[in-house]
């Protein structure tokens, strides 16, 4: 298969593994657009099913970084002008199992347990690691706390 296929592939959302297909500067682009972007106006898709794998990808990262995001985040991150379209999309990501939570109709939000993570470039590795080291401290120290009382 083609880095194309990967991309237009309903079951693929991670590509890293498939960095091995880029041939060609446009295969680059392409492949750092989906492993890496999010949804962008100005961009043309080839086809209906590259842009709505970027709208895909995009609702992941805003729920990988959020314990509940609102239609209207959703919206506004995906450029999306309807919310029967953004339901849908949810559904659908957690019939798929990429997204586990619940929809909060009345609120109008998802509640996000989990979700599969998106790719990471190694630039960001020093940045995540930070992050963890900051959240070992902060559960050490409730720890302690905790011994105290």
């Amino acid at each position: 298969m083609s880095l194309l296929n990967y991309i237009e592939d309903d079951q693929t959302y991670q590509f890293t593994k498939y960095m091995n297909l880029i041939k060609t500067q446009e295969d680059k682009i392409l492949f750092d657009r989906f492993a890496y972007g999010v949804c962008d106006p100005q961009i043309k898709y080839q086809n209906e099913k590259q842009k709505k794998k970027m709208v895909i990808l995009t609702i992941l990262q805003v729920c990988q970084r959020n314990k509940c995001v609102t239609f209207d985040q959703i919206q506004r991150v995906c450029y999306l002008n309807s919310r029967t379209e953004i339901e849908q999309l949810l559904i659908e990501l957690i019939q798929k199992e990429l997204i586990i939570g619940t929809i909060d109709d009345q609120k109008g939000c998802l509640n996000i347990q989990r979700c599969i993570s998106r790719d990471v470039r190694k630039s960001d590795i020093p940045d995540m690691k930070k992050q963890i080291e900051s959240m070992y401290e902060r559960v050490k120290h409730l720890k302690e706390q905790l011994k105290k009382q």
